[in-house]
């Protein structure tokens, strides 16, 4: 199947405990032909669109030492039937993990409705089966070094009395991330959508659950291994850090690699912070820690890369902050709402944060004083709106997106008590709806029809706003939050997915191929204070392409400026919601089904009306198309 193409999975029945049958990216005629290491490596990297540095850390270890002799023996043949004597099987299963083992040896199963597909044989000498021993052996006797280093880790922590408190802190923060799953050799833990058994649900007791009544002196190697290493990547960067394992093995060897990697990263971009390797395994992960705490106004920036047909969340880090767009790109597209709005003398052209932020307090004024707004789409009730709805528009047409989206709370308000017992009130008393997502598309009707457009844009308005209810508690202290709210941590850095929309409803509903989301405020900027507190991920600016090609590192930069133009808007609203005898103000447009479409690429252009007539939309292409659902 084509991977740049979007594929309906709505009707479609598969065993696999991702959702989509991953399968089909693997399994054909062509895939199964050539030598082992081609075929093997076709598989790993799914037909390749899976980056192979990633995918290898897919493989278990005793496949990890047949791919790497095959490597060095590029003759090695796969053949379609079982050859006679020793040979070992390719296999691939519903969940794309690549398989070779001894052709007599049970398939790896994950899950009683798994399915495994066989890629074809591979004939071994007792000279190969002896190599392919070794590397296995080493790699083993690395692994049990690392281990080690875990082991003793968790066992300082049980013999402080601290491995309790800590394995329900692990198992807390597993419950508050989107989606984890990881292998532990040969076995799937996960919690995600369609399979959870990592923690307890209502039809049994998960893993991490289990060891609560489970002496330390009894817990396996897997058991330490996973409680020590989620616990070590939650001190490095909260649980998202968790993410960096989805779809993977999880084992010690690369626990510590991936530590020093993160460590190493840091410095090199020029992170004061250094970390010994002599510190212990946790102490070396509050280091890491403290190092992405001090990314707030450097030239660096953290960003995570996202497979979303195994939800892996790779972390890397930009060596620029800078979109390469022309300096004066904020003026060009604004300098119409800016002279109309804030004015200033003949021939000034104010510095582009300081003009995004005049012309957000301007809008933000209009608003406090009852000015009506006849600017924007009908989607729009006021000037802050408008300007949240050109700052969209203006990142879907910068990197030529589909479409994109921003959501925050509608009425900030809420939040604006100095009294803990209320503000918990006010937060906890939040529904969806007390949220909002504001659309732009790009052709999107021309393109789709203007049913589907609409379903689109509905249905991605309506899970912006649950999403959005469930980031806004992450932001405050674990034991302010109910138990029986359900919450997710809120994102921190911006990231570039792709593939997303294969697994999940929603996402595959909303044609969601390739996306970037640049969170407000994000590590690298201060958080935004509100009424003595502090939030990030407040805010978002996202954009999709629904199919064709990916978005790239220099659309993530694209996009982030945009979120930066955005941070004026809500450094705006919120200094003056806290200002005495501040007027309430509450974002009552960008109801689910209202959106705007912008027409060609001159349609976000400043100092445009509300179009009044069908028969001006295909004008100068500056006019928009407003659809209601």
């Amino acid at each position: 199947m084509d991977p740049r193409a979007h594929a309906s999975t709505q009707q479609q029945q598969s065993g696999s405990l991702y959702g989509f049958d991953m399968s089909r990216y693997v399994m054909s005629e062509e895939a199964c032909q050539g030598s082992a290491h081609d075929v093997s490596i076709r598989a790993l990297t799914h037909g390749g669109i899976y980056p192979l540095a990633h995918a290898w850390q897919v493989l278990a270890l005793p496949d990890r030492a047949a791919l790497t002799v095959f490597e060095r023996h590029p003759s090695l043949q796969v053949q379609p039937q079982r050859p006679e004597g020793d040979a070992l099987v390719l296999y691939v299963n519903t969940l794309g993990r690549l398989h070779a083992r001894a052709a007599d040896a049970p398939r790896v199963s994950y899950d009683e409705n798994d399915r495994a597909d066989d890629l074809g044989y591979v004939p071994l000498t007792a000279a190969l089966r002896a190599e392919i021993g070794a590397e296995q052996a080493r790699l083993q006797a690395s692994e049990e070094a690392a281990l080690a280093e875990v082991h003793a880790a968790v066992a300082e922590l049980h013999a402080n009395g601290d491995l309790p408190r800590v394995l329900e802190e692990v198992i807390d923060h597993v419950e508050h991330v989107e989606s984890v799953c990881f292998y532990l050799g040969d076995r799937f833990y996960a919690l995600m959508d369609r399979y959870a058994n990592l923690i307890d649900d209502k039809r049994s007791r998960g893993f991490l659950s289990l060891l609560r009544d489970k002496p330390f002196e009894a817990w396996e190697a897997d058991e330490v291994l996973s409680v020590g290493a989620l616990h070590a990547l939650f001190i490095s960067g909260r649980s998202v850090r968790f993410e960096e394992f989805n779809g993977t093995l999880l084992s010690a060897r690369r626990l510590l690699d991936r530590l020093a990697e993160l460590a190493a990263s840091y410095s090199a971009a020029g992170n004061e912070i250094e970390v010994s390797p002599e510190l212990g395994l946790f102490a070396r992960a509050a280091a890491i820690r403290e190092q992405t705490l001090r990314g707030i106004g450097k030239s660096w920036l953290r960003y995570r890369w996202i497979y979303g047909l195994n939800f892996q969340k790779v972390e890397s880090i930009l060596d620029r902050n800078e979109s390469d767009e022309a300096d004066d790109v904020w003026w060009q597209e604004f300098e119409q709402d800016y002279r109309a709005l804030v004015g200033g003398p003949a021939g000034f052209i104010p510095a582009e944060h300081a003009g995004m932020a005049q012309l957000a307090q301007a809008a933000v004024a209009l608003d406090a004083s009852g000015v009506a707004c006849e600017r924007g789409s009908d989607a729009v009730t006021s000037w802050t709106e408008y300007l949240i709805e050109r700052l969209v528009g203006s990142a879907v047409l910068a990197t030529r997106a589909d479409y994109g989206m921003s959501s925050s709370l509608r009425d900030i308000s809420k939040l604006i008590s100095y009294d803990e017992a209320t503000l918990l009130a006010n937060l906890h008393a939040l529904t969806p709806p007390d949220f909002f997502t504001c659309f732009v598309s790009r052709d999107l009707i021309e393109g789709v029809g203007t049913a589907e457009a609409g379903v689109i844009a509905s249905s991605v308005q309506k899970r912006m706003q649950f999403n959005r209810w469930h980031f806004i508690p992450g932001n405050l202290e674990r034991p302010m939050i109910l138990k029986s709210r359900h919450w997710y941590y809120p994102p921190l850095v911006p990231d570039i997915a792709v593939h997303a929309d294969m697994h999940r409803a929603a996402h595959n509903r909303a044609r969601v191929k390739f996306s970037i989301r640049s969170p407000g405020p994000d590590m690298s900027r201060p958080p935004l204070p509100i009424a003595g507190r502090y939030f990030r991920g407040f805010y978002d600016v996202r954009v999709v392409r629904m199919e064709g090609e990916e978005f790239d590192v220099s659309d993530i930069l694209r996009v982030r400026r945009r979120t930066l133009w955005m941070e004026s808007v809500y450094a705006a609203l919120t200094q003056y919601l806290m200002s005495p005898r501040a007027v309430r103000l509450v974002t009552r447009g960008f109801q689910a089904g209202t959106y705007q479409d912008l027409i060609g690429d001159g349609a976000a252009q400043g100092g445009l009306t509300r179009p009044v007539a069908l028969t001006a939309l295909r004008g100068d292409g500056s006019d928009r198309l407003v659809v209601h659902g």
